[in-house]
């Protein structure tokens, strides 16, 4: 049922409550997140910590994302990703 459901309509159920709306986002961006982490580099860290960092990315723009600012949720988890792992990284170093 949820793989047909827009990003949108995911972050929607899942800020209800609904646990599989949440599980189905994650699900969705683990290879974007696993498509980032490789053009990373943490010191003392390997890439799984890098990939944690990445999905706890996406998990704060399930929580931050406002349709009204005009950018798809993709667009913004892309960018809420990216942020997280950049400072994952800069804090390591």
């Amino acid at each position: 049922m949820y793989e047909k459901l827009s990003d949108e309509q995911l972050v929607k159920m899942a800020r209800e409550g609904a646990e599989e709306a949440e599980n189905e986002l994650l699900e969705r961006y683990k290879y974007v997140v696993r498509q980032k982490a490789a053009s990373y580099f943490m010191a003392g860290a390997d890439n799984d910590d890098l990939i944690q960092e990445g999905m706890i990315g996406v998990f704060k723009a399930m929580q931050n994302y406002d349709a009204a600012k005009g950018a798809s949720f993709a667009t913004f988890a892309n960018m809420c990703i990216k942020r997280q792992m950049i400072s994952a990284v800069k804090s390591a170093s």
